[in-house]
Parts: C-alpha cells; structure tokens; sequence
C-alpha cells in the first residue's frame, strides 16, 4: 500500500506540472502502474520499454493521452492480439510493441492512425496476413515486422502505396511470392531495404535499366531469389554502404561497375552464390569496403596484384571455397587493419608472404586445405593479437616456431602437414582452448607440460611418432575431446585420466596394455564416444562399461579382448544434447539498423559472431568401409564394434535393444550358438557383420526387415539352412555375404535348396570312377598346403606386428574353409 500511495502522489505531482516526456524504461515496474499514468494528460512521449509489464497491451488504459505522439512498449511480456488504437491518438507518430510476446492474426486496429511515422512490429509470434489498410498509413518511415511468423504474399502494393518508407524491415518471416524492384520507382526516400530469410520470395529485377529517384543507405536480401541484373540496378546507387546478397541464387561474374562511384561502400556480401569469372578490381579506385565476403562461390584465378592497395580499409575478407589460386599478394601488407582473413578450401599455392606477417591487428587466420608449402610462418611475424590460427591440410614443413607463444592463440589447427619435431613447450603458457596437430611427423615424449594445458577443451595429437606413457598428472578440468589415435604410445591408461569431463575419447592404434577394469571403474560417466582399437588390452569386457550410458560409438576392435560379451551393452546409447566443437568468434562488424524513437532514425552497429571451425572427427569402420564424419556425429551416426578379439559364448539376446545402433561389428572372434532374431529390432542398422565366428543354425528370417541395411555379412560361420535370398535390401548382397557356410543354400549361393533324387549306383560308378583318382591327389595335395600355409602363419603370428594377425587369420581361414568344402563333398560323393 505504501508503494501505491507513493506513486500515486508522484502521480498527482506530475500531473500538476504538466508532464510531456517521461522514461521509465530498464526498470522491473509491472502493469499496475498504467492506471497512475493514464490522468498525464499532458504527455507527448512515453517509454515503459525493458520492463516486466504483462498481459494484453494497455491501449484503451492510456487512450485519455490525447496529446501522445511517442509510445514505446518494447521489450516487456505483452501477449494477445494488437488491439484497436483509440481514436483519440491522432497525433501517435511513433509507436513500438517490439520483443513482446504478441501472437495474435489481427493489425487492422493500426489502421486509424494516419500520422504515424514509425511502427516497429519485430521480434513478437504475429501470424497470419498483413491487412491492406495499412497501405493508408501514407506518413510512414520506419515499418519493422521483422522476426515474426507473418505467412502470405508478399504485399507488394501495400508496399508500393507507402512511399514515404525511408526504412523496411520484413525479414524472417515466412512471405513468399514476388516483390518487383519497379515498384518503388516513387520512392525517393528509401534508405534501406531487407527483405532477407523469407520462404520463397523472389525480388524481381524485370527493368534493369530503371533508374530509381532514391539512393539506399543498405539493401538486405539474403536467402532471397535474385538474378544477377540485380547487379545493374545496384550499379546506380552511389551512396549505398551495406549490400547483403548472400545465399540469393546469383549467378555470372562481378563486374568492375558494381565498385565505381562507390566510395560510400562499407560492406558488401555475396557468399553462397554461385558467381564466377576472375577477381578485377578498378586500380585507380580506392574502395572503402570494410567487410568483403565472397565465399563459397565458384570464382577463378589470381588475386589481383593491386588488391591491398584498392582496399586498404578491409578488416574482414573471406574469400574460402572458391577455385581461386597463385599466390597471396605482397600487396597484403597495404590492409593495416584487417582482423579477419580466411583463404581457406582454394588452389593456393606458394609460401605465405611476409606480408601476412606484417598484419598486426590480424586476430583470425584461415588459410587451410590449399596448397601453401615451405614453413609455417614468416620467421619476420608479427602476429601478436593473433587469436585464432587454421593452417591445416596444406604442405607445411619445418618445426612449429616458438614464436607462435607471443601471441594470444587460443584455436589452432595445423594438422595434416608435414610438420616435424618437438611441440614447443612454451605452448603451455598459451590460453589454448583448441589444439590439433593431428596428421604429422612431431615426435617426442609425452611431456608432463600437457597437464598445464588447463584450458584445453580440444587436443588432437594423432597420427604423429609421439611415445612414451601418458603422463600421470594428465586431468585436465576442460578437456572435452582427446585424440592420440595411430602413435607409438605405451602403458596403461593412467586413472588421472578419468578425472577429465571426456566427451570423446580415442587411443586407438596404440601399444597401450593391460586390463580396463580399474580404468572403466573411474572412468568418465560422459564419455559419448570411446575407441580403444589395435592396442593390447587383454582381459574381459568389464560390466562396468555398462554405467557409459551415453556412449554411442565403442570400438574396442583389433585388441585381445577375451570372455563373453556383457548383456547389458543394451544401458549404453542414451541421448544426450552433444556439443558441436564450433568456435564463435567476435568479428565486430555486422549492423543493426533501429529508430530511436524520438522522432529520428539512426542506424547502430553491433558486434556479431561467426562460427569459423568444426572440428569434431571420428573414423569408425565397419565391414569394408571407412566413414569420417565431421561435425555433430553423435545426432547422425552410432556404432559397436568388438570385431578382430578373442570373445566366446553367444551374442546376447539384449542386443536387440540397442535400436540406436547404424553400425554393428562382431566379426573376427570365436563366438557361438545361433543369431538371435532380436536382432531384427536394430532398425536403423546400416552394417551389421558377424563374419568369421562359429555361430550355427538358421539365419533368423526376421532380419528381412533390416530395410536400411547396406552391408551384410555372416560368412565363415557354420550356419545352415536357406540364406534371405532376394528380399527387400538384401537382393543387393552377394555370394561373398554367406560364402564359407558349407551348409547354407539359396540366392545369391549357387547351391540350391531343393533336394535332388538319389541317382542309381551303377551311374554313381560310372560318373565318378573315373575322376576318383583325380580327386584324391587334389585333396592330399591341397591338405598339405594348407598344412604348410598354417604352420608358417602360426609362426608369422610370433613375429609380426600385432595389427596384421586378424588379416592374416582371414587368409588362412578362408583358404581351409575352402578345402573343408571340398572334403566335405568327396566324402558325400563316395557315400
């Protein structure tokens, strides 16, 4: 009761005299004070923005506000319909409800006010259409609609009829059909135009040579349709500062035109398009493009010699996954101010020149997956605000510099060079948060200096020549994702490890040892994907691995694994929001265009966030494939495989369970009894291989229903019974399937599964009297090379390496397969 009384006497002061402006936005005040505000008769200007203000907007409250021209409701929690606005607010000019929570299908109550000047919809649920009466709202400047769920066509006469519109905003909403350029031939006010990420909306260039009255300050059609005449039509707006034309289905080259006469021009994006011809850049023009973004296009040819000196004002440039090559222009160095450079998925070639050492401010250097060769860097850089360096897939050799520890790195990725040596040490004194050195020659111990990585979220360190044990002290408290796959590592798998909130982990292609009991016992509970493979871990699976329920890729294959598979295998697979390793960098420099609500237009800029790199990767095998998925793997992609170990006794029935599963290896071990039908349940499989086992009976009829399987295979077991012949998906899988089950017939198996009569025994002699002896010498003489070949590769298996014993076992297997088959058929000849 005090608050009330004491707005109320404010209240009764304010009026007393004469109030006309108040704000009070950026507050925490909720609707009960409209009722106090309703008898300031006197006010012009409003502002109750940035508030906790709910229910429906209190129009008919404040409709004794006569005097009104300024009312600013933005930012709180206002839901409903938009009422009718009294008639008594002739003189509303400005008028904004933005960042609510509106979801209401009605505007046509904003029909009535004639004066207004700024109407700022964006960013509520609005559905529905746009009512043609607001076509009469003849003073209009300012029409924002942004950010809503407005379905129709697009209004293009309502349009048309405001021609006083300085600035349109009908982004992100779902219009769709044609909007003319020719339609705003009589407006000579417009600054500017976005139309960008509707549904289907297509911006129509019919008169190219149409040469409007106005001159735009910006024109946004992103994810529009629009044909590259839209070229010729921007060649005549000379003042013009922002053009996003980015993912707009253009076509056909950049013409010099589009840059004369521009000296206004700021910023300028044409990504994900598909324009081509070579870079030309007018030389004796100096354009004052800030941001240039011409990626993802189809453009050829050699950066321009001139470059840096026709835009000596760039801080951002992308130029990435394009055909461009050559090399990167001296001309570099005359770009003082660039921040952001990435080069990246092109045919350059050459050493990167001094001049990108020389660019001082630079903070994100993207030059990866293009042909550049010789050493890292110039040993003359300067790069010490450098935040974020991608150099990988190229042909970089030479040792990493030590100078790299000047500068303020926290991302690099210099993987899949030819980088040797040692990791600088000094790289612990980074802030690092992502470091990938992975696809190398560095070589060296694992030094106690990786437990100061306290910061890492990300390390890859595979397929290098690094050795030794992983250090003791290694927990760090970030790390998230953690690859030491194909070194020469060694040891146990240290406890610290498990103290680490390990998303993904793989060791594989190791010399790691031992049993994982104790390791899993502790182990991380969040782990989603964990590859032990080619190592020389022994004992049983533990149960333990049960409790890594979000586990969703395990391979534990090509190791000497041995006892049953656990049935609880079924608990692993829940899902869980999986973080996609992407970077979101600061550029600082994208716009926001915004009235102020006083009367006068302004346009902002605002800091804006780019995600430059993804780089979660995991090679999973499975029968006769390799897949490499990049990016959220966990949403799309699920395996288990135990293939190539000593594992026995009967695949358990749970497996059924394990829906999720796309890939399922269990080949190569000596497992036993029948396939289990549940099997049938793993609907999303995509490979499922049991070869080279010793499971018996029938192929269990209901795996039919496997509808998305591409790989299949149970051969070398000692099944029986008819194969699935040509059902469904597997009329794709041939012979090589089933072969080594002598007693499995059927398609694709040349064996038919139809008896046939007993012939008589004089025809028996007379058929195969003379191709006995024959026989004999075939048998003896393919029994004792198969003797030879399986003395000498039991031998082979003492001395080779630990990664060719499964291979090895395939060759011989097969071949004493074959002559079983044969044994097996002479016997039942004689018979």
């Amino acid at each position: 009761m005090e608050s009330d009384s004491f707005i109320s006497a404010l209240g009764d002061w304010l009026r007393m005299n004469r109030l006309e402006y108040l704000d009070v936005s950026s507050n925490s005040l909720n609707a009960t004070i409209v009722p106090f505000l309703a008898g300031l008769t006197s006010l012009k200007t409003l502002s109750l923005s940035n508030n906790q203000m709910q229910g429906r907007l209190p129009f008919k409250e404040l409709s004794g506000l006569n005097k009104l021209e300024v009312l600013d409701l933005s930012w709180n929690e206002f839901s409903g319909d938009i009422p009718s606005l009294e008639n008594e607010w002739s003189s509303l000019k400005v008028l904004s409800v933005s960042r609510n929570k509106l979801n209401g299908t009605s505007l046509e109550g904003l029909c009535k006010t004639k004066k207004l000047q700024e109407l700022d919809l964006s960013s509520n649920k609005l559905i529905g259409d746009l009512p043609s009466c607001l076509g009469y709202l003849s003073s209009l400047k300012f029409f924002a609609i942004s950010n809503n769920q407005l379905k129709t066509d697009f209004p293009s006469a309502m349009i048309k009829n405001l021609t006083m519109l300085e600035y349109v905003f009908f982004n992100d909403n779902n219009f769709e059909g044609t909007f003319p350029i020719s339609s705003l031939v009589n407006h000579t006010e417009l600054k500017l135009l976005d139309l960008s990420n509707n549904n289907w909306l297509e911006v129509q260039t019919e008169y190219p040579s149409l040469l409007p009255s106005f001159q735009l300050d910006g024109i946004i059609l992103a994810n529009c349709i629009v044909n590259s005449s839209i070229l010729t039509f921007l060649s005549s707006q000379h003042y013009i500062r922002y053009i996003d034309l980015s993912n707009s289905n253009m076509n056909g080259d950049i013409s010099t035109w589009l840059f004369e006469n521009k000296t206004n021009l700021s910023f300028l994006d044409f990504h994900n398009n598909s324009l081509t011809g070579q870079l030309i850049f007018p030389s004796h023009v100096k354009i004052n493009l800030s941001w240039l973004d011409l990626s993802n296009n189809k453009l050829i040819g050699e950066i321009p010699v001139s470059f840096g000196l026709s835009l000596p004002n760039l801080t951002y440039l992308n130029m990435s996954r394009n055909l461009l090559q050559g090399a990167i222009p001296p001309s570099f160095s005359y770009i003082p101010q660039l921040q952001y450079l990435d080069l990246s998925n092109n045919n350059f070639s050459g050493q990167p020149s001094d001049s990108i050492g020389g660019l001082h401010q630079l903070d994100i250097l993207d030059l990866s997956k293009n042909k550049f060769h010789g050493k890292l860097l110039p040993e003359n850089s300067n790069l010490a605000s450098l935040s974020s360096l991608l150099l990988n897939d190229n042909q970089f050799v030479g040792e990493i510099p030590s100078y790299l520890c000047q500068s303020r790195l926290m991302f690099v990725d210099i993987s899949e060079n030819q980088l040797s040596g040692n990791l600088p040490s000094c790289l612990s004194n980074l802030f690092l948060i992502i470091l990938n050195v992975g696809g190398n020659n560095l070589e060296g111990q694992l030094l106690n200096e990786l437990c100061n990585y306290s910061s890492l979220q990300y390390l890859d360190l595979s397929r290098n020549h690094f050795f030794g044990e992983i250090p003791s002290c290694f927990n760090l408290s970030n790390l998230e994702y953690l690859n030491l796959n194909d070194n020469l590592l060694t040891g146990l798998i240290p406890i610290a490890l498990s103290g680490t909130p390990l998303k993904i982990l793989d060791i594989g292609n190791n010399e790691f040892f031992g049993d994982i009991s104790s390791w899993i016992r502790g182990a991380i509970l969040n782990l989603e994907i964990l590859s032990l493979k080619g190592n020389n871990f022994t004992g049983p699976i533990s149960e333990k691995i049960c409790n890594l329920k979000y586990v969703r890729i395990l391979d534990l294959s090509y190791n000497n694994f041995s006892g049953h598979i656990p049935s609880c295998l079924d608990n692993m697979g829940h899902v869980e929001s999986v973080r996609s390793y992407s970077v979101e960098i600061n550029t600082g420099i994208t716009w926001e265009f915004r009235p102020s609500y006083k009367g006068i237009l302004e346009v902002k800029d605002y800091g804006g966030y780019l995600t430059i790199m993804e780089v979660e990767d995991i090679d999973f095998e499975t029968k006769s494939r390799s897949y490499i998925y990049k990016g959220r793997i966990i949403n799309y992609f699920s395996g288990l495989d135990l293939s190539c170990n000593q594992l026995v006794g009967k695949i358990p029935m749970e497996m059924g369970n394990m829906s999720w599963l796309r890939a399922l290896n269990f080949s190569n071990n000596q497992l036993s009894g029948p396939i289990p039908d549940t099997l049938s349940r793993l609907t999303d499989i995509e490979s499922l291989d049991l070869s080279y086992n010793m499971l018996t009976g029938n192929i269990p009829t209901q795996l039919a229903e496997l509808y998305f399987i591409e790989v299949f295979s149970v051969a070398y077991n000692n099944l029986s019974g008819p194969t699935l012949g040509r059902v469904s998906q597997f009329s794709t899988f041939d012979e090589s399937s089933y072969q080594g089950n002598p007693y499995l017939c059927g398609p694709p198996l040349i064996r038919n599964c139809t008896p046939v009569p007993s012939p008589r025994q004089g025809e028996v002699e007379d058929e195969y009297g003379n191709e006995e002896a024959i026989d004999n010498l075939l048998f003896f003489a393919s029994f004792t090379l198969a003797f030879v070949i399986g003395f000498w590769g039991w031998m082979a298996l003492l001395y080779f390496k630990r990664s060719l014993r499964c291979s090895l076992f395939l060759a011989v297997d097969s071949y004493s397969e074959d002559v079983l088959f044969r044994f097996n058929n002479l016997v039942a000849k004689k018979k």
